[in-house]
């Protein structure tokens, strides 16, 4: 019986050892200077909101076209990973509904 415990102290310990290495999933990005001017510009008017966590995720299949175009931002939030994980998922249903097919792509500076 000890041993057992003693082996599943050691597993749950390796666990959480791995667990806390593990690296942060990390979504595809764009440069917000490679962007359509439309995009940059919703951004450049959103960042005062954004703060230190906020993040700005985008879609679009033309440079041209707005409504070919998906700008999502998320900004009351704890962490920033929480802040591109939302902003992500409301891109992909705003794709869906829109006929978008270019990927999501979280707006780096």
């Amino acid at each position: 019986m000890r041993k057992t415990r003693f082996h599943l102290l050691v597993l749950v310990l390796f666990a959480v050892t791995c667990a806390s290495h593990a690296e942060p999933y990390v979504y595809p990005s764009v440069h917000l200077h490679d962007l359509p001017g439309a995009l940059q510009e919703a951004y450049r008017h959103e960042k005062p909101n954004l703060g230190e966590i906020g993040r700005c995720v985008v879609s679009y299949d033309s440079s041209m076209d707005q409504e070919k175009m998906i700008f999502t931002c998320s900004i009351y939030v704890k962490m920033s990973a929480v802040a591109e994980r939302k902003a992500m998922e409301r891109c992909e249903q705003m794709k869906e509904q829109r006929h978008i097919k270019g990927p999501c792509k979280v707006i780096q500076e």
